[in-house]
């Protein structure tokens, strides 16, 4: 039985939203189908207030998107290119991505800006395309070790707020989740305050990421301004992960 790789959790006036992250998983369609019938199977007895979405490969999301009609899963791409149209071979455009179901795109995540040297500015252009495009967008940010160890994580984080949410407005925020690793930059919520309102802080879904499992998910959860959870190595496991999607 496959696994999924990323679970996300928001938690926002009583609505949990638990989003898989395939990355470049699973390795044949017919494999990515046994996955997305095993989480269909197992969603099918959530909670009404939780949403599911699922953040697959470009190549699996027209099946996997028919399989999912008539459920109460989403799907959404792992990443989208700067540009609408043109002569950017093997690129795919947000509008390419909408045309085939996709509600939600990620942006900004640690991998393509690792890998494939996505700058804050590159980011920024996709998310609004992505909230021009009227689809949701998560914004994952975060520092790397060296950072945190050198008292910077607050400084990164804000730089790559307001970087990548540069000309983006209080409307369009409210389509947009943050997605951030590590627990101590709860600063965050301060910076969207200062930047937007307090009304935009008080929305805005910031996610924790982390050794997160189903034993620990509530204490997790009960943290100052910690409204949802990123869950990793838990969610390798199918057994972890039912107990995660039903943890009512």
């Amino acid at each position: 039985m496959y696994k999924i790789n990323y679970i996300h959790f928001i938690y926002m006036d009583k609505v949990v939203t638990i989003a898989a992250n395939w990355k470049m998983n699973p390795s044949t369609i017919d494999d990515a189908i046994h996955l997305i019938r095993h989480i269909v199977e197992s969603s099918k007895n959530v909670p009404i207030n939780v949403k599911i979405i699922v953040f697959v490969p470009f190549s699996y999301i027209h099946p996997i998107s028919k399989i999912l009609q008539n459920t109460n899963i989403f799907i959404g791409a792992q990443d989208c290119y700067t540009e609408i149209s043109g002569a950017y071979t093997g690129a795919v455009s947000v509008p390419m991505l909408k045309s085939l179901g996709c509600s939600y795109i990620l942006a900004g995540h640690s991998e393509r800006r690792q890998i494939f040297n996505d700058t804050n500015q590159i980011i920024n252009t996709k998310v609004k395309l992505i909230l021009k495009s009227e689809l949701k967008c998560i914004l994952c940010i975060g520092e790397n070790r060296d950072e945190y160890e050198g008292g910077l994580n607050k400084e990164i984080c804000y730089k790559q707020l307001s970087e990548c949410l540069l000309d983006c407005n209080e409307e369009q925020l409210g389509k947009v989740i943050i997605a951030y690793e590590p627990i101590w930059a709860i600063g965050i919520r301060n910076w969207i305050k200062y930047t937007y309102s307090e009304n935009a802080a008080e929305k805005i879904c910031i996610q924790y990421g982390g050794s997160v499992n189903p034993e620990n998910i509530y204490d997790v959860l009960n943290q100052p301004n910690v409204n949802g959870v990123l869950v990793g190595g838990a969610s390798l496991d199918s057994e972890k992960f039912s107990k995660i999607i039903h943890y009512q």
